[in-house]
């Protein structure tokens, strides 16, 4: 009996799938889509791109080890659409980016010398994670809508373009020595940040940024999208890793906090020297005071990946952009 109740059950699932389909390829063919509020969700990988971590951006996706951890970002939004090409998106972001030195790995091997780039990086072994809050403000641009009565722009599947402002709030993390627990490092002040005047500046751990966003995105009937998207901010801050400048003399931790917070600001400014897994080539000794811990030159970024939910609200028939077209 149940056997027979999932034979009947699958065509009947087949026909509503292809009506589905075919009421909405017609629905991309009399509205391409129209003026109106929309609401959504959007989820997936979160990305740490400073210090820490790979030189390139194609070695920070291909190492072997880039799957060891992964960390998530997601949100919901607003988003109103003035002309089938443009659009303006209101939301708000959550979740954690992540690098590390150890993705390194694979070219540190190979090097020849103990002074090369990956060598370096992965000497260090930094590993850093920062939580995020972002609201941010979007232009959408989707290109091949620019003028409606094309062909092309009744496609239900569209590229679409971004670009805006943010504003985010960050806490950095990082572990200690080379445990696996990660430990809050703003007030551990690991680079000496406002220790005095001879020291960095302290920074905000509120900060500007420039999302810049490329996607995809489907018209599934009139009401709903589902998209692909990526997104990369640009910022202002160079302490998401909480790695910038120097190497500061671990005495100096003792002068300006407790003895607690000072030990464990040593035990995560320099882990050059503590054991790991073997390269073939000999690890270095403690790093001096003075010496590069970052590149103070160049701000972190962050980036997330991930899947996108669009539910259309209040949608107006009115084609406004035609009485231009038609003078």
């Amino acid at each position: 009996m149940r056997a027979l109740s999932l034979r009947n059950l699958l065509p009947l699932c087949l026909i509503l799938v292809l009506s589905f389909t075919v009421k909405a390829q017609h629905a991309s063919r009399i509205y391409v889509e129209k003026t109106g509020y929309s609401i959504g969700l959007n989820f997936g990988l979160g990305d740490m791109f400073g210090d820490v971590g790979t030189a390139s951006w194609v070695e920070h996706y291909t190492n072997s080890k880039y799957f060891d951890k992964v960390t998530f970002m997601g949100g919901m939004f607003g988003r109103y659409t003035i002309h089938p090409s443009i659009s303006f998106k209101f939301g708000l972001n959550y979740g954690s980016i992540y690098a590390t030195d150890e993705w390194n790995y694979d070219l540190a091997k190979t090097v020849k010398k103990q002074g090369e780039d990956p060598y370096q990086r992965y000497a260090r072994a930094q590993r850093s994670k920062a939580s995020i809050l972002e609201g941010s403000i979007l232009f959408e641009l989707s290109p091949f809508r620019i003028n409606p009565e094309k062909k092309l722009a009744e496609r239900r599947g569209q590229p679409y373009l971004g670009i805006g402002v943010g504003y985010f709030h960050f806490t950095p993390y990082s572990t200690v020595a080379l445990g696996t627990k990660f430990t809050k490092t703003y007030d551990l002040k690991i680079e000496g940040n406002g220790f005095s005047d001879s020291f960095p500046k302290s920074y905000s751990l509120w900060q500007p940024c420039i999302p810049t966003v490329i996607g995809y995105r489907w018209d599934i009937g009139e009401h709903f999208n589902i998209g692909v998207e990526y997104r990369y901010r640009i910022t202002f801050c160079d302490y998401l890793d909480g790695v910038s400048g120097k190497y500061i003399d671990p005495k100096e931790y003792s002068k300006h906090m407790s003895a607690s917070e000072a030990n464990t600001a040593k035990l995560i400014a320099d882990n050059s020297f503590y054991p790991r897994e073997a390269i073939g080539k000999p690890l270095t000794q403690p790093m001096k005071p003075g010496d590069l811990r970052g590149n103070p030159e160049n701000n972190d970024n962050y980036s997330s990946f991930g899947i996108v939910f669009y539910y259309k609200l209040f949608v107006k028939d009115k084609r406004w952009w035609r009485e231009f077209a038609d003078k």
